[in-house]
């Protein structure tokens, strides 16, 4: 009898873990929005985006390993495979991340601008790369990609920065947009106000802006947000960090322009999905 009470409840167990597993995995796979997750990484950047054919796109992976816990939460369950991982700037707080993610996902392409930069962390991801013969592409304006409905492409730098080295490396983030249908999505890494002059004719209204260098006063140019004109700002920025980021004055004039403002240090990980026409916000 006992045999059996415990062969019996061996097999709920099974059957629970089978049934949840399922669950968890129709939610993850029947998903055909695009999604983009702004990742609460702490006080650094990490975007990842799904698109309706569920290609993916990491973009920056935040000052440490806490990516990887996150990128569990929000891929498919036993998916090891991103297609392409974007390095706006080798700053720590946007590199250090995605090492631990290229050591652990199969990568299918880099983009990065190649600056130069001594740093014993970006040395170390450029070894890595070659290490695993990761495709590698320096990219600047111009560059894009076609994600079956969705369009990436790069707005800046401007030109290519390969062994080149920049008095500010924030002024040599990649700029990117998305493009979805009436839905876009600009990625700023840590651009600052002169970058963003730069590039005042190449911009319009869109949807969602991830906020420069995490709300910083430096990363706001008003002409250029005027511009813009964002329904969502995200900022990604840690909590009680000692930068005082995001800056006062950079909240206010978000909500001069009417922009809905979401903080990972406030609101945690935030998913925006969008079926091309519509947009929402979780």
């Amino acid at each position: 009898m006992k045999n059996r009470l415990q062969l019996f409840f061996g097999f709920l167990i099974i059957a629970a873990i089978i049934v949840w597993s399922g669950v968890f995995s129709s939610a993850s796979t029947t998903d055909t929005n695009l999604q983009i997750y702004f990742l609460n990484v702490g006080q650094g950047d990490s975007e990842y985006i799904k698109m309706p054919n569920g290609q993916d796109i990491l973009i920056d992976g935040g000052p440490d390993s806490s990516v990887l816990g996150e990128l569990g939460r929000v891929m498919n369950f036993g998916d090891r495979h991103i297609d392409l991982v974007i390095l706006t700037h080798p700053h720590a707080d946007h590199l250090t991340g995605l090492i631990e993610v290229v050591n652990r996902y199969e990568i299918g392409e880099v983009w990065q601008t190649g600056v130069e930069y001594p740093s014993s962390v970006y040395d170390a991801w450029k070894n890595l790369l070659q290490e695993k013969g990761i495709e590698d592409k320096f990219v600047s304006a111009g560059a894009e990609k076609q994600l079956d409905e969705v369009k990436l492409f790069v707005l800046y730098p401007l030109s290519n920065l390969k062994n080149q080295t920049i008095d500010n490396l924030n002024n040599s983030s990649i700029i990117s947009e998305l493009s979805y249908n009436k839905f876009s999505a600009l990625f700023l890494g840590d651009a600052e106000t002169q970058s963003q002059t730069q590039i005042l004719n190449k911009v319009k209204p869109v949807t969602v802006v991830k906020i420069s260098h995490h709300g910083s006063q430096n990363g706001l140019n008003e002409n250029f947000f005027e511009i813009l004109r964002p329904a969502i700002a995200v900022i990604e920025v840690g909590a009680k960090n000692t930068f005082g980021h995001p800056s006062s004055s950079t909240i206010t004039f978000l909500r001069s322009l009417a922009a809905q403002i979401y903080r990972t240090d406030q609101n945690g990980t935030i998913k925006i999905s969008s079926n091309g026409m519509d947009w929402w916000v979780e």
